[in-house]
């Protein structure tokens, strides 16, 4: 067959299906599958896709409908490279519904904003309140105090893994610190 027909066929029958595709099948992944697979399987998809490679088709239609699909395509990558964003579209597709809606897109934009922004972490009033300090002494350079001002916070909200993640952190600085100075107990100063 002739690559151009197959390559009309291939467009035409996939901007036929394209909206009925969840974001997995586009993107040719199971739905369990694991995060770093998204980005192999997006590279793959990509390079056969890209609308680039129907711009030389002499059938408008092609052009029309690679595009079409790219925009599709990019579409379900953006949803399903971010963890907050595939866990949001993932019970969107237990309602049935293949598509992100604008709506939960912002939703889970702003979660995953949250969840870079550690200032944004706490989720009550007292665990806010020493979590705000934990930072601030984490910004001095008080590693020490972080840790104490993350475990009054964490009285608050026990379950919270940014708190238990950064306490981690604080932990990690605390000890550099600690063998920085004892390292250089015994250094000669000449005068």
């Amino acid at each position: 067959m002739e690559a151009q027909l197959r390559q009309k066929l291939e467009m035409e029958a996939l901007a036929d299906i394209v909206e009925e595709l969840s974001y997995y099948q586009l993107l040719k992944l199971e739905r369990g599958c694991a995060q770093e697979s998204v980005d192999e399987a997006y590279r793959a998809e990509a390079r056969r896709l890209h609308p680039d490679r129907y711009s030389s088709h002499p059938d408008p239609k092609v052009k029309t409908w690679a595009n079409q699909i790219y925009r599709v395509f990019q579409e379900a990558w953006n949803t399903l490279k971010d963890p907050e964003a595939r866990a949001a579209y993932d019970d969107q597709l237990e309602e049935g519904e293949r598509r992100m809606s604008l709506e939960r897109r912002k939703n889970a934009e702003a979660a995953a904003a949250a969840a870079a922004n550690p200032e944004h972490a706490a989720t009550t009033e007292k665990g806010g309140k020493y979590w705000r300090m934990a930072l601030q002494n984490w910004h001095d350079g008080e590693y020490q105090g972080c840790m104490m001002q993350i475990q009054f916070a964490l009285n608050f909200e026990p379950d919270n893994e940014t708190f238990k993640e950064w306490l981690e952190k604080a932990k990690v600085k605390a000890e550099e610190d600690v063998q920085d100075k004892a390292g250089g107990a015994y250094k000669l100063r000449i005068v």
